[in-house]
């Protein structure tokens, strides 16, 4: 909402007030836990590549790809 139409609204009663703000803090708590999730499955992907890195000074080049492949399907779910 723009702060117009949320100031337009301030006429509302004490309880309509309150379920707005339970609205609002519910909405910004949801926000931050995606938030929270995408920074989670970035670090996730980033290990991967790490994995990766570690495995091509052991291994073959196809069994470090397929490895990373599966760890890149894994971590976007």
């Amino acid at each position: 909402m723009c702060a117009s139409a949320f100031a337009a609204q301030s006429n509302l009663p004490g309880e309509e007030k309150t379920r707005m703000r339970k609205l609002v803090i519910a909405l910004s708590a949801l926000a931050a836990l995606v938030a929270d999730q995408h920074a989670v499955q970035a670090q996730t992907c980033k290990v991967c590549a790490e994995q990766r890195a570690a495995c091509m000074k052991n291994y073959a080049g196809p069994a470090c790809k397929t490895e990373y492949q599966m760890c890149l399907k894994s971590c976007k779910k």
